[in-house]
C-alpha cells in the first residue's frame, strides 16, 4: 500500500466514523433551498477547507451565514480536487449551538481552515469544471447549495487552484461507491482521455 493510498484509507475510515455520529446529513437542500436564497446574502459567518485537501484530494468544506434570528445558514460541499468535483452538497439552517456541534465534528476529521470566501466558491467552481471536462456532474443537490454564495466573486480570489494529481486525473474510489459505478467511471475516463492520461486507485471496504 503506497503512502498515498494509506493516508487516504485513514481519511475514509475517520469519514465512516463521522458519519456514524450522524455530523453529515445530506438531502435537507431541497427542503431548506427557499430559507436559504432568503439568507444567501447575510453576513459570512465562516468560510472553511479542510488543511490537507490538496494532499488527499477530497474534504468537506464548509459556507456559513448568520442569519438575523441566530441561526446559522450552511452549506457544505464534499470535494473531490483530483477528479469527480462535487461528489455531495446539502445546506441547512440550524441553531447555533447545532452548528457548532456539528462544526466540532467535521473539524476533529478534516482540520478545517479558513479560506477567503471568494477562494472558496473559485475552488468549489473549479473543481465542478474540472469534473465536467471529464464528463462528471456535480451532485443533484450542488445547484440548491450554491445559493449561500450569494453575491461572493470567484474573480476576487488571485489564487490559482490546480486539479487531479501530477498533472492529470486521479480517481479514488470511495467504500460508497459500488463495483458498477467504479467501473462506470473508471470506463469514462478510458473514453474521454485514453488510456495512461489517467490513474485510478480501487480502495476496498
Amino acid at each position: 500500500m503506497s503512502r498515498h493510498e494509506r493516508r487516504y484509507q485513514k481519511y475514509l475510515d475517520r469519514q465512516r466514523q463521522k458519519k456514524a455520529h450522524g455530523a453529515t446529513t445530506p438531502g435537507e437542500a431541497g427542503a431548506m433551498a427557499p430559507q436559504i436564497a432568503g439568507a444567501a446574502n447575510a453576513p459570512i459567518y465562516e468560510s472553511l477547507a479542510p488543511a490537507k485537501l490538496f494532499e488527499l484530494g477530497l474534504g468537506n468544506l464548509v459556507f456559513s451565514r448568520s442569519l438575523p434570528d441566530g441561526r446559522i445558514a450552511l452549506g457544505v460541499f464534499l470535494l473531490d480536487i483530483f477528479c469527480l468535483g462535487v461528489k455531495n452538497a446539502f445546506l441547512a439552517i440550524v441553531a447555533r449551538d447545532e452548528y457548532a456541534r456539528r462544526l466540532r465534528s467535521w473539524s476533529t476529521v478534516e482540520s478545517l481552515q479558513p479560506m477567503p470566501p471568494a477562494c472558496f466558491r473559485k475552488l468549489v467552481e473549479g473543481g465542478v469544471a474540472y469534473a465536467h471536462e471529464l464528463g462528471f456532474d456535480p451532485h443533484a443537490d450542488y445547484d440548491e447549495a450554491r445559493q449561500i454564495f450569494g453575491d461572493v466573486q470567484a474573480t476576487d480570489c488571485p489564487t490559482h487552484f490546480e486539479y487531479g494529481h501530477d498533472g492529470k486525473p486521479f480517481y479514488i474510489s470511495s467504500p460508497h461507491e459500488t463495483a458498477t459505478e467504479v467501473q462506470t467511471i473508471v470506463e469514462q475516463l478510458r473514453r474521454r482521455l485514453g488510456p495512461g492520461n489517467f490513474d485510478f486507485l480501487v480502495l476496498a471496504e
